[in-house]
């Protein structure tokens, strides 16, 4: 991840995800406000608001009663009306307590609210005072009509905050669904910026991963990756006790060619030659470059006889294989070493040290030619010396 965020394309891709990640945070605190708002309910306010509204005009009429008929049960009746609006207004101002988006909207009425309750206090007072004295009853329907008034006044007044908060949540709730789109297409945009960094960040790693094992010119392993496999291969040759074998390949006087031809058409000659090469191996071997014009394969459960062969119909193939125009008339040929190792007995380096002097032998004996040495105590092939040689009919060559 530190390999990633150290490219451009990485810091880029992260200040990005950082940006989308930073927007659906304010957008998602957005919405839950939004939500809240949208989702408040203001049907018990109104209901409390609309019963209210009624008991005003009740109050009115049981006023208007009681001074053309002065008795108790009038009076009773005008005390139950101020009772209940009473307890409309304390119902109605507990409603606006829970709805916490409509307090600060309605804050203005709270005096209103305390001076309503105060006014009924006082016209409960004045009514039962007037059963006493007359002469008080005809101030009892003005004052009836002003807290009539002032109740109707107050009503209207909420009623016109509901409704506005009503029109708010809808464009709250339009707002919200515009919003939710734009979170959804964040979200989904921040998801593939990630992934698409995943699948970049992985695609650089096994560029790496690729170029630490693979030769840049010819595509083929490189040394390490050889080693590497050479040691596997060899402790399953060891449990399985089976023959490995190894071979180094060189091309004959490549100097020569791009001395003559220069090292592009050089470069072209290896190019095609590892290309022939990985057409003639087995899927099981394991082909190398390890130098500048000299290759390896490792050939795992196959014997000092076997690898002679393969190793013959490699020569021969490069030998007669027509190049491409542009280096066809390089005609390179191959020398090849070979060596058996028997379960595993032996490292890398001692296998490379005996397919190298057999390598070395094949270009002493005129290149062009397969030459095998075997490590001491090793079986040989037709039961012949330890050093078998396979003679290759070609035409001699100075070194």
């Amino acid at each position: 991840m530190r390999r990633f965020l150290r490219q451009p394309g990485g810091r880029l891709a992260s200040i990005f995800a950082a940006l989308l990640f930073a927007m659906s945070a304010v957008m998602g605190s957005y919405l839950y406000s939004a939500c809240q708002k949208a989702s408040a309910d203001y049907t018990s306010l109104i209901s409390d608001i609309v019963l209210a509204q009624q008991a005003t005009p009740q109050l009115r009429a049981a006023l208007e009663e009681s001074s053309r008929l002065p008795d108790s049960e009038h009076i009773q009746y005008i005390d139950y009306f101020i009772s209940l609006s009473k307890q409309h207004l304390n119902n109605i101002q507990r409603s606006i307590e829970r709805h916490r988006y409509l307090i600060a909207d309605v804050k203005y009425l709270n005096t209103h609210f305390s001076e309503l309750h105060s006014r009924l206090s006082d016209l409960r007072q004045e009514v039962q005072e007037a059963q006493q004295r007359p002469e008080l009853r005809d101030p009892l329907q003005s004052m009836a009509m002003e807290i009539g008034g002032a109740q109707s006044w107050l009503y209207n007044q909420l009623l016109e905050k509901v409704r506005a908060i009503s029109v708010q949540q809808r464009l709250v709730m339009q707002r919200l669904s515009i919003a939710v789109s734009a979170l959804l297409v964040l979200m989904v945009s921040a998801a593939t910026t990630l992934c698409l960094a995943v699948i970049y960040l992985r695609r650089q790693r096994n560029t790496m991963h690729q170029l630490m094992l693979t030769d840049e010119l010819t595509g083929l392993y490189n040394r390490r990756h050889l080693v590497n496999v050479t040691s596997a291969t060899l402790i399953q040759a060891q449990r399985d006790q089976a023959p490995l074998s190894l071979m180094l390949l060189d091309i004959d006087h490549f100097k020569k060619i791009n001395d003559t031809y220069g090292h592009p058409i050089g470069d072209e000659v290896l190019r095609q030659i590892s290309k022939q090469l990985r057409l003639l191996c087995r899927p099981s071997d394991t082909l190398a470059r390890i130098g500048g014009e000299e290759f390896c394969l490792l050939m795992p459960n196959t014997a000092t006889y076997d690898a002679l062969q393969v190793a013959d119909r490699l020569r021969r193939e490069i030998e007669v294989n027509t190049l491409t125009d542009g280096v066809r008339h390089a005609s390179p040929t191959i020398s090849i070493g070979v060596t058996t190792c028997q379960s595993g007995s032996l490292t890398f380096e001692q296998l490379y040290s005996f397919a190298d002097k057999a390598l070395y032998q094949a270009k002493a004996m005129g290149r062009n030619r397969v030459e095998s040495l075997l490590p001491p105590n090793a079986p040989s092939p037709y039961n012949a010396p330890l050093t078998y040689t396979l003679t290759i009919i070609g035409e001699p060559s100075d070194s």
